[in-house]
């Protein structure tokens, strides 16, 4: 039930964020500027390429590659939370792309040109932004449902890398913080109602508890 009511919060903070986004409420448009402004403005040369190299491989290759790994290594627990994960991403991906098409938020312009390190597809909207929706849901999902003794060890990372990933964007001029921070929302709330609803996932997960049993020797 906590994950639901969490969940629902979740979805009522995204949407009156999006409500501001779509009516240009003066004061949300200043604020989010003037935060674009300082991040994106506030480059160290020696961070460039760190943050580039997070905005170009923190989404698609390491949470494929964590899906992958997870689903060969992770065992019970890492395979139930590799199934989490897809899930997500298939429910995230679509509908991130839908709300970009409908709210249709123009992409932020650096002060300076220089400052435009990661340029995004052509012609493709803003909020919310996409790297936030994946990364966010699924260091949530790890942190969740990966979380036993060394386990949190590599959720503890996700979760740095989501956060880094997430800031990245901002910093090579590709998102502006509310499109972030919209990702940010949308994400969580869509894993947090996936976490609810997979006790109603039994019969996966009953599989993969029973591949992951020994099978007995037979009697001689």
């Amino acid at each position: 039930m906590k994950y639901i009511i969490a969940s629902g919060l979740l979805f009522l903070g995204f949407s009156i964020l999006s409500s501001l986004i779509i009516t240009h409420n003066d004061s949300v448009t200043k604020f989010d500027l003037s935060g674009f402004n300082n991040i994106n403005g506030s480059h160290i040369k020696i961070l460039n390429k760190i943050f580039v190299a997070f905005s170009q491989y923190g989404r698609e290759a390491v949470w494929g590659g964590i899906i992958i790994l997870l689903a060969i290594f992770g065992k019970n627990q890492g395979r139930k939370a590799a199934v989490l994960l897809i899930i997500a991403f298939l429910i995230l991906i679509p509908t991130g792309y839908f709300l970009k098409d409908e709210i249709d938020r123009p992409r932020p312009t650096p002060l300076l040109p220089d400052n435009l390190l990661y340029k995004a597809p052509e012609g493709e909207p803003a909020f919310p932004s996409g790297h936030s929706l994946i990364v966010s849901a699924g260091a949530l999902i790890m942190l969740l449902r990966y979380n036993q003794g060394k386990q949190m060890i590599l959720s503890l990372l996700l979760t740095a890398e989501a956060i880094t990933v997430m800031y990245s964007m901002i910093y090579v001029g590709a998102h502006y913080p509310l499109d972030v921070v919209g990702g940010l929302l949308l994400g969580t709330a869509v894993s947090l109602a996936i976490i609810a609803s997979s006790r109603y996932m039994t019969p996966i997960f009953s599989r993969i508890d029973s591949i992951g049993k020994k099978k007995p020797h037979s009697a001689y």
